[in-house]
């Protein structure tokens, strides 16, 4: 067998370096030099590769071709690949490709579930960004793009011109109620794996530890960050009014527009805006901190919470797509459009009975997340080798 193994998907997409779908694609590869298995790959050199990634490329001869000099369609016929492997799906033509066997990780319907909002314009920075948030998620676009898009690789699914395994309960049953061709397909779910960084860095000169509620991933909209921010902002006020002592922060990091914060809020000083942070010193804000507040809108899986688990840190976390299946009782869920319920479940976790509770079921649930996760990280792999 011939594999090309597609890292693209791993590379910077949209205005995010990192993201949850490359995370995932990088544990495959890493999974699959591991087992010593003959493949190659494709890159994009105009983007950003892990330089440990290109390292391992050339030490162990894996071949990297750059769709930057030929399209994904000339590498596969020029080197005879009968099998192409792609941990993220993209939509762009020259993806549509002729291969023997077509394989990929399907993470979910995002696109299609996802709600049109105005805040993608006003997270956007560049003008390409905010042009793309004019339309992304309205339903004129998903019926004109989106749909048509997916249509055609449910019906390579369907008619088994390609195979997909997904990350989630959530995700097999949305792709499912999107595409009813596919309702008696299987397809595999295997939870998606998870890179365990151990901490390092250092808190910020204004914060303490165990004194901060974290939130994450501040540059995507997506991430529901926004009312997070306006909740604990809430919070505050309503200590001050009450004349009580309140002496905790909100961490955000990725905040790469900051102004979209802080015009939204009065206690500015209670808010560290961060930009990009490394995953050791991601890894080190977890740990230490005294809860995680997860409003996300939409997830496949949904990483985040189970590295605050992993610690002991509660979470209060979105009680919609994937986040119930994943966090289970572990977490407190709130709906994340409602501000008065995010705050309802900050005040909660001030309570020591309950924050005890969640800490002590956010390391039962870590370790059964976790183990799972090893166990599918192999079933993975042995489904893309066939």
């Amino acid at each position: 067998m011939s594999l090309l193994f597609n890292l693209t998907a791993v590379q910077p997409i949209h205005s995010a370096k990192f993201h949850g779908g490359g995370s995932y694609g990088e544990v495959i590869f890493w999974a699959m030099v591991k087992r010593g298995e003959k493949f190659s790959c494709v890159y994009d050199s105009r983007k950003y590769l892990d330089p440990k990634i290109i390292d391992v490329c050339k030490g162990k001869n894996i071949p990297l071709f750059d769709i930057a000099v030929q399209t994904p369609q000339e590498i596969i016929d020029a080197n005879k690949i009968d099998t192409f492997y792609t941990p993220l799906y993209s939509l762009e033509k020259k993806w549509n490709i002729k291969v023997k066997r077509f394989v990929l990780t399907w993470h979910g319907a995002r696109a299609l579930e996802m709600q049109y909002s105005p805040l993608g314009i006003s997270f956007a920075k560049k003008f390409s960004q905010k042009a793309e948030a004019l339309v992304r998620y309205r339903e004129s676009w998903k019926r004109l793009y989106y749909k048509p898009k997916y249509q055609e690789l449910a019906s390579r699914i369907a008619d088994g011109r390609a195979e997909t395994i997904t990350v989630s309960e959530h995700s097999r049953a949305s792709i499912k109620s999107f595409f009813p061709e596919l309702m008696d397909k299987e397809i595999p779910v295997f939870y998606s794996p998870m890179i365990e960084y151990e901490p390092e860095g250092f808190l910020p000169p204004e914060v303490q530890t165990k004194k901060y509620f974290l939130l994450t991933s501040g540059a995507r909209w997506e991430k529901n960050n926004l009312r997070a921010a306006k909740a604990f902002d809430e919070l505050v006020t309503q200590y001050e009014t009450c004349g009580k002592p309140f002496d905790f922060k909100m961490i955000i990091t990725g905040a790469a527009n900051p102004k979209v914060y802080l015009k939204n809020v009065r206690h500015r000083d209670r808010f560290v805006l961060l930009g990009y942070v490394e995953n050791k010193e991601l890894e080190f804000l977890h740990k230490n901190a005294y809860a995680f507040v997860f409003p996300s809108l939409n997830e496949g899986f949904g990483y985040p919470p189970m590295q605050s688990m992993r610690y002991g840190v509660p979470v209060a976390a979105s009680g919609t797509t994937s986040v119930p299946e994943i966090c289970e009782n572990a977490a407190l869920l709130f709906d994340p459009y409602s501000v008065s319920e995010i705050k309802n479940r900050m005040i909660q976790l001030l309570d020591s009975a309950i924050y005890e509770l969640y800490a002590g079921r956010a390391k039962v649930r870590y370790a059964e997340v976790s183990k799972r996760q090893k166990e599918d990280l192999g079933k993975a792999v042995e489904f893309i080798l066939d």
